[in-house]
């Protein structure tokens, strides 16, 4: 079966919702540039201060600086909903291609786990399971009910994660009830409660977009309710996680408060307004960055964290990262840099169908 939806996955230029003209959203591509660009440097940094994702000196100036910063978490965090808006904007909603292209990126996923943290690590949960299966119950919601039954499971999905998460708390090491509520345990880190949510009303964003996309007024509603989301947040105490003395990517930031995973959301409302208003009517150069990132935002994730993770012991081991040093900037400029000439490879390749991604049946 050939999958040809994996080659559009993460596109913004699709049909709208007559099926008869083509829109683009460059709005969102530049807030997909924005977020990515900040995956790609959270992650490079992480490898740098940390031994298998623990810090390696609790007490050193990365330490300190770290723990200031953790709230650039937002932008990663902010991805699912960027997917859920995706797939609206794609507009192929096919339930049966669909569940190719969730199967394809959580194979991706698996063998990203593997191929860079071993073996052991294969069946990890991460970002791309997460939207795989996300993807399969909101068009199922969607065919069998309405967008109404988006929102209402998503909005569920947000507020029922805490309570559930206590109710279930003593079966976290489970590895399939880990997968629904989260497990402080470095394997499992996109949760579907509330994870799911926030890529449900991402879908639901892009399809009142789609709707109302010239009204000055969705656009200020979109700014106002960021606003007030990331407000919840900052009042909640709750707009940043804490940074964990053993491992970075602790309970706080992948079992989130309600506040976070709100402020996730408000994040990303606020960089889309203002995308709207500053950067809707601008043409984006073929294989320039914020294109390349926009478009190539699935191989650029694979990629970037098997070769940062890679080329960090190297760094690592020529430089020390105990102390403030110029070499720090060495793996986050490179890794920009190779993320740019990944994302553009694959509007070569795939978007321009010089090579076809196929599964067969054995």
């Amino acid at each position: 079966m050939e999958l040809k939806a994996a080659n559009n996955y993460m596109n913004s230029k699709n049909s709208n919702n007559s099926d008869s003209q083509t829109t683009t959203w460059p709005a969102l591509d530049v807030v997909k540039f924005v977020c990515v660009t900040m995956m790609v440097f959270i992650h490079a940094h992480m490898v740098l201060i940390t031994d298998s994702y623990r810090i390696i000196n609790t007490h050193g100036f990365f330490y300190q600086i770290t723990n200031k910063l953790m709230f650039l978490g937002l932008f990663l965090t902010a991805l699912p909903m960027i997917a859920g808006a995706v797939l609206r904007m794609n507009n192929n909603r096919n339930f049966g291609e669909t569940i190719k292209t969730a199967i394809f990126i959580s194979l991706l996923g698996f063998l990203m786990n593997m191929i860079t943290w071993g073996a052991g690590y294969t069946f990890s949960w991460n970002i791309l399971q997460l939207i795989g299966l996300s993807f399969i119950v909101i068009v199922f919601l969607e065919k069998e009910f309405s967008h109404r039954a988006v929102f209402w499971v998503s909005l569920i999905v947000v507020f029922l994660a805490v309570p559930l998460r206590n109710f279930l708390g003593t079966l976290d090491y489970n590895y399939f009830v880990s997968i629904f509520i989260g497990a402080d345990n470095g394997f499992i880190f996109w949760p579907f409660f509330p994870w799911f949510g926030v890529v449900g009303f991402g879908f639901l964003f892009a399809h009142y977009y789609l709707k109302y996309k010239d009204s000055l007024k969705f656009r200020m509603s979109a700014m106002l309710a960021g606003i007030g989301l990331l407000a919840i947040a900052v009042f909640r105490h709750e707009i940043s996680p804490s940074l964990g003395s053993k491992y970075v990517w602790n309970s706080s930031l992948f079992q989130p408060a309600i506040g976070w995973v709100l402020a996730s959301m408000g994040l990303f409302l606020v960089l889309v307004a203002v995308g709207s208003f500053l950067f809707n009517k601008i043409k984006l150069k073929k294989y320039g960055i914020i294109n390349s990132y926009s478009k190539g935002i699935l191989w650029i994730y694979v990629a970037q964290m098997f070769v940062s993770y890679k080329l960090s012991f190297l760094v690592k081991n020529f430089f020390s990262m105990s102390e403030p040093s110029r070499a720090y900037f060495i793996l986050p400029i490179f890794m920009f840099l190779f993320s740019w000439a990944v994302g553009a490879a694959s509007i070569k390749l795939l978007r321009e169908k010089r090579a076809v991604i196929v599964l067969r049946k054995v």
